[in-house]
């Protein structure tokens, strides 16, 4: 049985729906933990509809009751069956997803956890080897902890070029990334596929705990793809909220900000790097905008009300503190800024 199966220090929820390549990437970079990391399990959280005839893999937790939705039919439970390939070298277990969307998917995971500290991953991100080592270093009942994530926009040339690889063809791949200067005019070289590329919300995250910019949300930075936070913290906040649904977006942040107002401070966590496997995403911006709003209805504060300055799809971090500026100094229904 691989370490940490059974009294894990760590519990890193993986919430899967889509494609098994990205999901099957994620894992074998899981797989490849160095001696540093502590004792660790993973819940990959089969948000997937149920196929008529499932793939073997490790045993799914027992879901209990039906749900009252559990969904409609469809293909693939590529996530058992991924899980299954790596189980030997991984402490992973498949918990059944709800059907309901990425809050509810992540409260799965997190529920059915047995380590103290919780660690959101996303199923399209690639860790590397100190990974789980930096996060558990930086592990605070009263902080969260925001791992640095990087987006690799030629990710689908990477997963095809990884297509019938092995674990450590993966993990090989993911040592190979990192930030590189702009590469020069004419035809793009080898280095010019690995470029990794901080998104806006990131470099505001990363500048305004630097420093570099004005800390004007400084609740800003529980991003689900890599995260961190006490099993006990989730618990009393009330998880994610479920209410979001299947729309895509937000759900991540609004916790983060119930956590702040919990007192749970925020930390970053530059050696946990996660490299985002950049792909489409069709209506991102619609879903985007539908979560953006609930999110401002639930907390009209003046850095949520200007949020669009920053996720909208020009947004930057210089805009976003203009903008949390001019909403604070902007009368808000009710009086509340």
């Amino acid at each position: 049985m691989p370490s940490g199966a059974t009294d894990p220090r760590l519990s890193v929820v993986v919430p899967s729906r889509g494609p098994a390549a990205r999901l099957r990437a994620t894992l074998a970079c899981l797989a490849g933990q160095g001696r540093g990391a502590p004792p660790f399990e993973v819940l990959v959280v089969d948000d997937n509809p149920e196929p008529a005839d499932s793939s073997p893999g490790p045993a799914r937790d027992d879901p209990g009751p039906a749900q009252d939705d559990p969904g409609p039919a469809g293909a693939g439970a590529a996530p058992a069956a991924v899980a299954g390939e790596l189980a030997r070298d991984l402490p992973v277990r498949v918990v059944p997803g709800p059907l309901r969307g990425r809050a509810a998917a992540r409260n799965a995971g997190a529920a059915a956890a047995r380590g103290a500290r919780l660690v959101f991953l996303d199923d399209d991100v690639l860790v590397g080897p100190e990974f789980l080592a930096a996060h558990a270093a930086a592990a605070d009942p009263d902080a969260f902890a925001h791992g640095r994530t990087r987006e690799l926009p030629t990710a689908a040339r990477l997963l095809k070029s990884l297509e019938g690889g092995s674990p450590e063809d993966v993990r090989r791949a993911r040592a190979a990334l990192g930030p590189g200067p702009a590469p020069a005019p004419g035809p793009p070289g080898p280095a010019a596929h690995r470029r990794l590329v901080a998104n806006a919300l990131e470099r505001t995250v990363e500048a305004m705990a630097g420093g570099t910019l004005p800390d004007v949300a400084p609740w800003l930075g529980f991003v689900g793809a890599n995260t961190a936070v006490d099993r006990d913290r989730w618990r009393r906040a009330g998880g994610f909220d479920e209410a979001f649904g299947l729309t895509w977006g937000c759900e991540d942040l609004e916790f983060g900000f119930r956590l702040y107002a919990a007192g749970v401070r925020r930390t970053l966590v530059p050696d946990a790097l996660g490299v985002h496997l950049s792909h489409a995403r069709p209506g991102r911006w619609e879903q985007h905008h539908r979560n953006l709003d609930r999110f401002r209805a639930l907390h009209p504060h003046a850095s949520v009300r200007a949020l669009e300055a920053l996720l909208g799809p020009d947004g930057t971090p210089g805009e976003y503190v203009r903008a949390v500026t001019d909403a604070a100094d902007a009368p808000v229904r009710g009086g509340t800024r």
